[in-house]
């Protein structure tokens, strides 16, 4: 099976289409639209998400973000003090209204974006004078007429990309786009307002809709992202009882191979208080590589997985593996992996992996906070595990209950299953973010911030996520997500993170603990000077 990534991109402004280039077919790279919380807060579904979205503790991160997403284009010459005076007022109204956005290729290495705004009278009044202040003050240049939309176009400063901005008023939209001096992405959504007063389709029973054209993003991603196989992943976000469910149709350029086999759970390891379970098959394919690349020779390659969580401390999480044969895979993992991380952890304060010599094992030593491990198991005479986890089991404790597994075994299209409960699991992956950024010397999210006052708000009032990924064709998998707020724990302490970072939205770096102070010579030389008697009072 590939794998299967949802990824999220920041709005580029890159120029120099030609009318050649344009005449060809232009991928959609991104496609967003929503509803606006004024309509979701008229619709008698999605109680518990709204509920959660108006707690003082969301408004407050809310409204941190969107200070931070104001002063964000200063990432192309813009000052942030004029994003903070005119971007700053339109946000809020973003949120509230209907409004699309699309980002497509026109190209080879050339985009163009456009985004519409639902508004009423006053506040396109609001838009249009802000826009135009704002605009005017960064390409520093008056407007021209622009033809197709009947608005406005400047041309843009080479730290923007060059190429030019559009503003237009049509109807009961505001168009804003940006792309090469041949543009046609505003004109196109002009006329479908003016003749279908949208320029998109109505979101028939959805709060909103993201595609992602990930083959086409793939030379815009990170570097690890690109060794996957990206599918183009179509998401309608829909409201489903008190919550939220996310489907995101997946759709590869290649059969994703995926074929189903018999489950094999540990379910003598899988014990009580469970907070999380999560189990997957068809992993070989995309687990071989790093395998070949770490030199360790597994055969055949495992091709499925489970991992679970206990309630009772943070780090009892455990990973099972079934093999063949479990004591020769774990005797090729101590071959590897105990030389490889204690030579790559060499001046940090990571401990050492050991292999114990009364025991076929691997333990991880020197780490205060918990007692990772990881050692074979054998539930059946045909197969085995790889069993680890990042602190002991509950050995004495009642074993899972066998309703979990039923849910999972008789599903012949099933792909991969989670379940958690996501309160737990965000208190629970806190604490481990916490320590995790101590041991990559890192500094801590402060308890005082939004973000983590907002952690420990949802950790005290979301329930039941769940989330099933099942084959729908040779070259489709089909991903539900059912959550108060579409996000696993793990999703939201990443999210909580990411938005607390100080480079925001740009960059996801966590800043290093400050440096001691260096004594120098001449700090020394000039420092008092104590006496005798001092000293040993």
């Amino acid at each position: 099976m590939r794998q299967y990534v949802v990824c999220g991109i920041a709005m580029l402004l890159l120029t120099g289409c030609s009318h050649r280039d344009a005449a060809r077919s232009v991928p959609v790279l991104v496609f967003w639209h929503f509803v606006g919380t004024r309509a979701i807060a008229t619709n008698h579904q999605g109680s518990d998400t709204k509920r959660l979205l108006a707690t003082e503790e969301s408004r407050a991160l809310l409204d941190q973000t969107l200070d931070k997403l104001a002063r964000a284009p200063r990432q192309w010459g813009l000052d942030p003090e004029h994003g903070t005076t005119w971007i700053r007022p339109l946000l809020p109204q973003l949120l509230q209204v209907e409004h699309a956005f699309q980002w497509r290729q026109c190209g080879r290495h050339t985009t163009e974006w456009t985004l519409a705004v639902r508004l009423d009278i006053q506040s396109q009044a609001l838009w249009l004078t802000n826009l135009t202040r704002l605009v005017q003050s960064w390409a520093r240049q008056g407007p021209i007429v622009d033809p197709e939309t009947g608005g406005t176009r400047w041309l843009l400063p080479p730290s923007a990309g060059s190429g030019v901005l559009v503003l237009a008023r049509v109807d009961s939209w505001v168009l804003v786009g940006a792309g090469p001096a041949d543009l046609t992405l505003p004109a196109q959504w002009a006329k479908e307002i003016r003749s279908r007063q949208r320029p998109v389709p109505e979101l028939n029973g959805s709060w909103a809709r993201l595609r992602l054209d990930g083959p086409a993003l793939k030379s815009r991603l990170p570097r690890w992202l690109k060794e996957f196989d990206l599918p183009v992943a179509d998401m309608l976000l829909v409201p489903t009882g008190p919550q939220i469910q996310w489907r995101a149709d997946l759709k590869f350029n290649q059969p994703h191979g995926w074929r189903p086999e018999p489950w094999l759970f540990p379910s003598n390891l899988i014990r009580e208080p469970l907070v999380g379970f999560c189990a997957a098959q068809g992993v070989g394919p995309w687990l071989k590589p790093w395998l070949d690349k770490a030199n360790l020779k597994l055969s055949p390659t495992p091709n499925q997985l489970c991992a679970w969580s206990l309630g009772a401390t943070p780090f009892q999480i455990f990973l099972a593996v079934p093999v063949p044969d479990a004591t020769n895979a774990m005797q090729e993992l101590c071959r590897v992996l105990p030389p490889w991380f204690n030579t790559n952890s060499q001046g940090r304060a990571l401990g050492w992996w050991v292999v114990p010599s009364n025991r076929l094992a691997i333990i991880w030593e020197g780490m205060p906070f918990f007692g990772a491990f990881c050692r074979p198991a054998h539930e059946e005479s045909s197969h085995g595990f790889l069993f680890a986890g990042l602190f002991p089991n509950s050995a004495r404790a009642p074993q899972a209950p066998p309703d979990l597994f039923q849910q999972i075994v008789g599903r012949t299209n099933l792909v991969y299953y989670d379940w958690e409960l996501g309160g737990e699991r965000i208190h629970s992956w806190q604490i481990v973010s916490q320590v995790a950024l101590l041991l990559a010397e890192r500094q801590q999210l402060s308890h005082t911030t939004p973000g983590a006052r907002w952690m420990s708000m949802l950790a005290t009032n979301i329930g039941n996520v769940g989330t099933s990924v099942v084959a729908t064709g040779p070259d489709r998998l089909l991903l539900t997500r059912t959550a108060p707020l579409g996000l696993t724990g793990l999703e939201t302490v990443l999210l909580a993170h990411w938005l607390e970072a100080p480079g925001f939205p740009w960059t996801w770096d966590w800043p290093a603990f400050p440096s001691p102070a260096r004594r120098t010579q001449a700090t020394l030389e000039s420092a008092p000077r104590r006496s005798h008697a001092e000293a040993g009072s």
